[in-house]
């Protein structure tokens, strides 16, 4: 609920506190003393448009500040958490509209967007104004009330989550399946660059171990005849290397045991007879594995130039070809996944299709039972208000055949017939802005029971009405006020006179300078601004005795006239 109000330097306004009590309020006063300008403050803080034309005349700035007091379960808790807000019981909403043209505007002292203002204050406050359609004229206003009213939170959950399933599912299908013919293109050439690639058997180093052989297979010849010279020099001559070698350290040993200091060299001349035997035995293994095939150096040459054929193709080198294939086979596979998951998609989208028929077709037949509920109950509602006026729920289906809403399949429209005899045209189009601010004061205490705006602003809902329906009006008024917190800018004395909280709105002039200042009224002045609204300027005794009986009268119900929307036990806001 609306807890507090501060407006400071606001159009004709220079500073105005006010404390709002928890059932009804009224706001009264002299035509043109500025209530419309509370209206347009509290619209301000709702989220509306800001203006450097609301700045009063010669300050820099305009300030208005709300205090709200929330329920932890109220959805403005959600909403306010979800952004990052602090939050415990209390919600401060601080708006300044600079004369510059620039704006500020706080939640519980952080800085917040318009934006997000509105979308936190939706859940607080509903503001009906005689001249505005506010929220019931908006096009998906109706559904939304139909469905509240029968209670249909939980299937139309489950719609809406099946809708939002069935959405993603049939877009990702359709992502699938117009890649289809792109698929099966790439799918062909890949299968047939595996074949190619996996029949080459392809093999990492393969490409430099066959330009080894190659070198090796094309001066066979020569290596053979040089490495057959070299053992025949070193084994096989008269006089060969080895032979002389072994002379030499046999020489030499027996040197060293006439002088010591040989004994090295001989060790050395030892080791290297050695090392040229190993030389002699590795050249006749070298020669006797040499291979003399001509076929072999055409094979070995021919697939040299597949796998440079190859590497062409595909824009590699060397060993990369092993890791095309690889790739390939890797892409291959996730497409072939890919056909599989299209047609497990496929069956996935019609399941949910048949989920949401069945729950679209529930959902239709208990808005329809809502509707007529809806109906009777807000014509009786009109009845009281002393209206001819008949509400009917138009509903028909809002989408081609094979689709289906977000909400349901249904399109939900609220038609108003004003006077017996005429059709009936959609509420939206009701030119009275008395007969339309009524109709909202209907449907509104119908709805008490399920609406969860803890805060309902009238202005001026009783507009051209008087007498016995004025008197009514007020009750039902009162009869909201019950469960929620209701402002109201009113005209009528037996309005006013219900009022848990009165507040008087007046206009003054000092120094040339006009000023509008609002108060809350105490019992007595109370009496007397009824007084003044059932004489006129002019308050006489007489009047002050009506205006005493009148809020006598109206603190309990007409003891003929039961009041089905009125609960003594305050459910909490």
């Amino acid at each position: 609920m609306l807890r507090d109000l501060r407006i400071q330097d606001f159009a004709l306004i220079d500073q105005i506190h006010l404390t709002f009590g928890s059932r009804l309020n009224v706001l009264t006063g002299e035509t043109g003393a500025g209530k419309s300008i509370l209206i347009d403050a509290v619209t301000m803080i709702l989220g509306g448009r800001s203006s450097p034309e609301l700045v009063r005349s010669g300050k820099e700035e305009a300030v208005i500040e709300a205090a709200f007091l929330l329920e932890g379960g109220s959805p403005a808790v959600s909403e306010v958490r979800s952004m990052g807000y602090e939050f415990d019981d209390e919600l401060v909403i601080r708006r300044v509209v600079t004369a510059s043209g620039k704006g500020r505007v706080y939640l519980n002292g952080r800085p917040i967007t318009v934006g997000m203002l509105a979308q936190v204050t939706r859940h607080l406050v509903d503001l009906h104004g005689q001249h505005d359609h506010q929220s019931l004229l908006r096009a998906d206003t109706p559904l939304d009330v139909l469905d509240a009213y029968g209670r249909l939170d939980d299937l139309v959950a489950q719609y809406v989550l099946t809708w939002s399933i069935w959405t993603s599912s049939r877009h990702d299908l359709h992502v699938l399946e117009t890649r289809r013919a792109t698929r099966d293109r790439e799918l062909a050439l890949l299968t047939h660059e595996i074949n190619e690639l996996a029949e080459a058997n392809v093999r990492v180093g393969e490409s430099e171990e066959l330009d080894r052989e190659r070198v090796i297979l094309s001066q066979t010849e020569r290596l053979t005849e040089t490495a057959r010279r070299a053992y025949e020099r070193l084994y096989q001559r008269d006089g060969c290397l080895l032979g002389e070698a072994r002379t030499t350290c046999e020489e030499l040993e027996g040197l060293s045991g006439v002088d010591g200091r040989l004994r090295e060299t001989a060790e050395l001349a030892r080791a290297a007879w050695v090392q040229l035997q190993e030389v002699a035995e590795r050249l006749r293994g070298y020669t006797d594995g040499l291979i003399h095939d001509e076929g072999r150096l055409g094979a070995v040459e021919t697939r040299i130039h597949e796998l440079q054929r190859l590497q062409r193709k595909y824009e590699v080198s060397g060993d990369d070809l092993a890791s095309v294939l690889a790739t390939k086979q890797a892409r291959h596979e996730a497409l072939q996944a890919e056909v599989e998951n299209t047609v497990n998609l496929a069956s996935q989208v019609d399941e949910h299709r048949s989920r949401l028929e069945t729950l679209g077709a529930e959902l239709h037949d208990q808005r329809l039972s809502a509707a007529a509920r809806l109906e009777t109950a807000v014509d009786a509602e009109l009845d009281r208000l002393k209206m001819s006026a008949r509400f009917q729920v138009m509903m028909e289906d809002g989408h081609q055949p094979g689709e289906f809403g977000k909400r349901g399949m249904d399109r939900v429209e609220f038609f108003i017939r004003t006077n017996p005899g005429e059709p009936s045209k959609p509420l939206r189009k009701i030119a009275s802005g008395g007969e339309l601010s009524r109709f909202m004061l209907a449907l509104k205490t119908v709805l008490a029971q399920i609406d969860q705006v803890p805060t309902l602003i009238f202005d001026e809902v009783d507009a051209g009405v008087g007498g016995a329906v004025a008197e009514i009006v007020g009750r039902r008024l009162q009869a909201i006020a019950e469960r929620r917190q209701v402002l109201c800018v009113t005209h009528l004395p037996q309005v006013a006179s219900g009022a848990d909280t009165h507040i008087l709105v007046e206009k003054t002039t000092a120094r040339s300078r006009t000023t509008t200042r609002a108060r809350q009224l105490a019992p007595k002045e109370r009496v007397r601004e009824i007084a003044r609204m059932l004489a006129g300027e002019e308050v006489t005794p007489t009047a002050i005795r009506h205006a005493e009986e009148m809020i006598r009268l109206v603190s309990t119900p007409p003891s003929d006239q039961a009041d089905p929307y009125r609960d003594r036990s305050r459910a909490p806001l």
